[in-house]
């Protein structure tokens, strides 16, 4: 075994070595690319990390609000879901085995709630992830948005404490991408700007169930939830449905390695075409609907394997209805009791080995190939680019045919044949070097466009300490820009690159990188005498950069698109446009290969798991209909025995265990050689002479205290800090300016309070810049001496509605008077200056980090020592004095929705003074400012006579945001105080329109879309005429996937409304070419009175609510300026000056 071993190793690496990539190329003699080689592979081996997820040593344990679970909460051992109805007593006890019981929201108005907690705590049982959660629906039964009392917390923390595993805040995400077309408007291109605004989707939802949550994950949003503060363990549902469960579980392993948060396993009955239930009942029979029998018991073992501190199927136990768990058992009841019994007697898997880290960007929002998601989709609606190919290929090699989960019959793609083994988990680019390190192998697998300096810090140091890190040309020239990486040329379709001895012929074509490399570089292929891939040793590690932009075809290749799910397009194979080159391929094969511990044979799926010294265990599974040959090989020695552990009743003849009526092969063998087709079989394996490298333990980050970054505002905290994904690994927490503390709103800010304690983010105040203006001062004799006393304890009163410790920091000089005894109370201190490095040193043990910016790559290259100091600034900058010109008052421009200051934003829009005469801001803007910082703010603005709108539409969705009907009271309730504070605002403003829009509909049949529409006209009735006691006029935009989106509806809701208040707002966004010059030129000779403005944009996206350049539009837009009166509105989402202008230019409001 061993010679057959080094033989593989010396065939399959590469046999080229060039001392110099900037010299000629030179060849040398096979002995000696041989013994080069052999220097190759010794570095890459084995290196297993056998130890656990231990969340108690993650730094973000101690900022949860609810710890997340840890195997000692669990016995250290797997438990199992016996039933959904939580027992009272002895007697409703579920006849299978298990611990754990998942409710369903109702057990949320059980009459018996408490006495059930206390029997199940009394007998040390779990409750596990209660579901039923429905986003914006009435709660009737089981299903509903429901908001966790506070008494019932206390009854579950009182009787469970840690033996509660969360409220399932899970399968949002594929919620979520079913409605996000209702949520999103405008729908933003942009994947940092997509991270933003799908939280508060999950946000809502954690925030009802009291942010103690446990997360299901359906389809893709692994990393994102679990690194919010919420989640303290997590699972996918596994099926023959959406996404493909061993893709699930290699995210959600990688997620849990990363945050410090377990995971458990889920196993569905549904599939595309149904669910399966046992029943001698014609009513409940569902035998050869739903997963397979064999599916499930696959997804149970391997879920085992994968560490999963729990076990559940989703129903089906015994035999009746849907949930019954008790009565005679049913096939899934007797394969749960049999998994069941195995751990009991075999214990605990030991550690699942996973070696190959897949290093995607933290906002790259990758979501499976499948047709489901829209075949190559990111972010549900922004299409693939290289960077999402390169993951969607990479993840290929480990589970070929990934995508086909729930498309085909036989159940192809739902689980998948594994060439290297169950040997990958999924980074983000946030990762912490410590969890990097954890893998002996690590591959760039995406665009890593946003980690820049920290990132580059990362992976320099987990190479320089013995990893090997696998690069393509455009992430490496952003992690080594020393090396000058470039393009070089194209090479054509059919070129061939040599490995070796050995030529392979590219199917398409490839652009081709050049580099300045370190002397040690050796080459590793090459095409006509230029280097195409080269090994780089670095410290105790390596670089494989492969010179091509993403190691794929630079031309899409032809290949056949099958139709939708909707459309019924079952059992067809998605192709690749974009596709691994071969060369790139036979690379990667290798060195996955080479930390591969032991090969069963083709078509089949392992998993290894280290027990101790010298023993595995693996878990062998045959996905196919049919049986194939196995053979377990050892690569990393000798084999000294091969125990099998039985599983139970191997239930072949059991109904139900092919997939939906299809017979696979019963005559197939079952024996020492072959396994059973959809069968998985469990081995102890004892191995001598082990060549592998068992790693150290690495100790995780400590928590940061008292370290803080200098904000220039409060405004859009929790926004700012979301694009800083790391923000928590080096702060832990802001000091903001005190006079913008001074202009918050403070009710805004108790609300944005409720993320700042979920967070645990210390707030403090930041005094500097005003003591160094001279508006305060501790010198009584000044006239401003009062102000700073009144003003001082009115941000210390704004700073106590906040979390953190109530500090004000003042400098130390020039003060030079003792702190006033009005102000004793108060928690000041003295900023020094230096301190460490680039931050500040303050009062008792306090760090300050001033930044001129608050972009990411500044804040960390300051902190790092990478850039020139920031000065602390001490005093504002000044906007300009320019004024508008009167023929473009009806002009106006929508500022971002997270806009920070409305002359700031102008000031960086060239023409703004040429083409406009107003600005649209978000309500938010006007919620999260005092109504005295509004005023100050107005004044300057009517001075320069920029008029103001603002616009209610980007925030009215009824989830995650504003409603316009009553399905969820408490919501609606809130959302009318919302309108009515702003529209109050308003009036005192003098700002006389206002922009809504409808909202789409309620997901329960209980709240159907004709009460939604009757609701609708209800609230918009009433805003109307509280608006109109106030000077406010309301204008209803037209917006697509909503109820009423049509220009047409909506002005037939108007008249059935009966309010002269309420006008019209035509979205030519949401509009086709033709639509829009036809409603201009409608409204300008016929309904002229209901048109209150015109939101400019291009031509109808059919995909969702992105709104396109003007210049897209065709030219009887330009009609809209000859509308008298009609407020004309470019939004331009993100803000861009140049889209601006060209938007500008295009309507004439400027010249050349």
């Amino acid at each position: 075994m061993r010679i057959l071993y080094h033989y593989f190793l010396l065939t399959v690496f590469l046999l080229f070595n060039v001392p110099d990539i900037g010299a000629s190329v030179q060849l040398f003699p096979a002995d000696k690319e041989n013994n080069c080689m052999r220097e190759l592979c010794s570095r890459i081996h084995p290196i297993l990390y056998p130890y656990p997820v231990e969340p108690m040593e993650y730094p973000e344990y101690s900022r949860r609000p609810y710890p997340a679970l840890s195997w000692s909460d669990f016995g250290h051992r797997t438990q199992f879901v016996a039933g959904r109805n939580v027992p009272l007593n002895e007697a409703e006890l579920a006849d299978v085995p298990g611990l754990v019981y998942r409710p369903g929201a109702s057990f949320l108005k059980d009459r018996e709630f408490t006495g059930k907690l206390q029997y199940i705590g009394k007998h040390g049982m779990y409750l596990h992830n209660i579901g039923g959660y429905g986003p914006g629906s009435p709660f009737y039964g089981s299903f509903g948005e429901y908001i966790v009392a506070e008494w019932q917390t206390e009854q579950i923390r009182k009787y469970l404490g840690r033996r509660f595993t969360g409220f399932d805040i899970g399968e949002q995400d594929g919620r979520f991408n079913f409605t996000y077309k209702q949520i999103m408007e405008p729908y933003i291109p942009d994947r940092r700007r997509q991270y933003l605004a799908s939280q508060p989707y999950f946000d809502r939802v954690a925030a009802d169930l009291g942010n103690w949550c446990s997360s299901l994950s359906v389809l893709w949003y692994w990393h994102y939830i679990l690194k919010e503060g919420y989640t303290i363990l997590a699972g996918a549902e596994t099926q023959n449905k959406i996404t493909n469960g061993q893709v699930q579980y290699m995210h959600l392993r990688g997620a849990g390695k990363q945050y410090g948060i377990l995971w458990f396993g889920d196993v569905s009955v549904f599939d595309t075409w149904g669910y399966k239930n046992y029943s001698r009942d014609e009513k409940y029979e569902r035998v050869n609907k739903g997963g397979s029998l064999s599916l499930f018991k696959r997804s149970y073992y391997t879920q085992y394997m994968y560490n999963a501190t729990i076990l559940s199927m989703e129903s089906g136990w015994c035999e009746g209805h849907f949930a019954n768990n008790k009565g005679e058992l049913t096939p899934i009841g007797k394969m749960h009791t049999d998994c069941a019994n195995f751990v009991e007697k075999y214990g605990q898997p030991g550690s699942m080995v996973t070696q190959i880290a897949l290093l995607n960007d933290f906002y790259s929002g990758w979501m499976p190939a499948d047709h489901i998601a829209g075949r190559f989709q990111v972010w549900n609606g922004m299409d693939y680019e290289a960077g999402d190919f390169l993951t969607d290929a990479m993840i290929s090699l480990f589970f070929p045919n990934y995508e086909r989960s729930g498309f085909f019959h036989d159940e192809t793609g739902a689980m998948c044949e594994t060439p290297y083994g169950e040997n990958a988990d999924i980074l983000h680019s946030d990762a912490r070097v410590e969890v990097m390190r954890q893998y002996p192998v690590m591959v760039a697998a995406g665009n890593l466009f946003s980690g820049g300096m920290e990132l580059a810090d990362k992976v320099k140091e987990y190479v320089h300490k013995g990893g090997t890190f696998i690069v393509t040309a455009e992430n490496a020239a952003r992690i080594w820009p020393e090396w000058k990486i470039g393009k070089s040329r194209t090479v054509p379709a059919g070129g061939i690159v040599r490995i070796g001895e050995n030529e392979l012929v590219e199917r398409g074509n490839f652009e081709l990188y050049r580099a300045s490399l370190p002397d040690e570089a050796h080459v590793l292929a090459m095409i006509g005498g230029e280097p195409v891939a080269v090994d780089i040793p670095v410290g105790k590690g390596q670089i494989i950069l492969s010179l091509t932009a993403y190691g794929l075809n630079a031309a899409p290749l032809e290949y056949n698109k099958p139709p939708t799910w909707m459309q019924g397009g079952f059992n067809t194979f998605l192709g690749r446009p974009y596709s691994l080159l071969n060369h790139f391929r036979s690379i990667v094969d290798a060195v996955f290969k080479s930390v591969q511990l032991f090969e069963v044979g083709e078509g089949l799926g392992v998993i290894v798991n280290y027990l101790e010294e010298g023993k595995y265990r693996l878990a062998i599974y045959n996905n196919t209909l049919e049986s194939l040959p196995f053979s377990i090989r050892s690569k990393i020695g000798r084999i000294k025995s091969i125990d099998e552990l039985s599983t139970g009743d191997k239930l072949f003849q059991a109904q139900g265990y092919w997939p939906n009526g299809i017979r696979g092969d019963m005559n197939g063998k079952d024996n020492d050689s072959y396994i059973f087709g959809g069968d998985i079989r469990l081995f102890d394996v004892s191995v001598d002479e082990e060549r592998v490298e068992l790693a150290e333990k690495i100790q995780q980050a400590k928590p940061v205290s008292h370290r803080l970054l200098v904000f220039d505002d409060i405004l859009f905290t929790k926004e700012t800090i979301r694009y800083m994904p790391t923000f928590f690994d080096y702060f832990s927490g802001i000091s903001v300016e005190g006079d913008k503390l001074l202009q918050a709103d403070s009710y805004a800010l108790k609300e944005q309070n409720k993320w700042f304690c979920l967070q645990k983010l210390q707030i403090t105040a930041d005094l500097r810049k005003g003591f160094a203006s001279g508006r305060w001062t501790f010198d009584s004799s000044l006239p401003q001496y009062k102000q700073t006393l009144i003003e001082l304890k009115e941000i210390a009163d704004k700073l106590s509605l906040l979390y953190g410790e109530d500090v004000l920091f003042i400098p130390s000089t020039p003060i030079g008077f003792s702190i006033p005894s009005e102000l004793a109370d108060l928690n000041f201190q003295l900023v020094k200056s230096p301190g460490q490095g680039m931050l500040k040193s303050a009062g008792d043990g306090y760090e300050l980090l001033d930044t001129p910016s608050l972009d990411w790559e500044t804040v960390y290259g300051l902190l790092k020592n990478k850039l020139p100091a920031a000065q602390h600034i001490s005093g504002g900058q000044q906007s300009s004095q320019q004024h508008v010109l009167p023929d473009n008052r009806n002009h106006i421009l929508a500022l971002d929705r997270y806009s920070k200051g409305i002359l700031k934003d102008i000031d960086e829009i060239d023409c703004f003074y040429n083409a406009f005469g107003g600005v649209c801001v978000s309500a938010e803007y006007l919620a999260n400012y005092s109504l005295d910082a509004l005023r100050e703010e107005k004044k300057l603005l009517d001075e320069r006579g920029i008029s103001m709108v603002v616009s209610f539409i980007e925030e009215i969705n009824h989830f995650p945001g504003l409603t316009l009907c009553d399905a969820v009271p408490e919501y609606y309730e809130k959302s009318m105080d919302y309108y009515k504070r702003i529209l109050d605002k308003m009036g005192e403003l003098q700002i006389g329109v206002a922009l809504f829009t409808t909202h789409g509909r309620v997901e329960s049949d209980k709240y159907p879309a004709q009460k939604v529409y009757v609701g609708m006209k209800k609230t918009f009735r009433y805003l109307s005429e509280y608006g109109e006691k106030r000077g406010v006029r309301l204008l209803l935009t037209n917006t697509r996937f909503r109820i009423a989106d049509t220009v047409d509806k909506q002005i037939k809701m108007i008249r059935e409304i009966g309010e002269s208040n309420i006008g019209i707002a035509l979205n030519l966004n949401h509009l086709s070419e033709s639509e829009s010059g036809l409603y201009v030129r409608k409204f300008r000779k016929q309904l002229r009175e209901r048109l209150g403005a015109v939101i400019l944009g291009g031509p109808v996206s059919y995909k969702h609510s992105e709104y396109l350049p003007v210049p897209n539009s065709d030219k009887s837009v330009r009609v809209a300026n000859d509308l008298e009166g009609v407020l004309l509105i470019d939004k331009v989402y993100p803000l861009d000056r140049e889209r601006v202008y060209k938007d500008c230019q295009y309507m004439g409001w400027i010249k050349e």
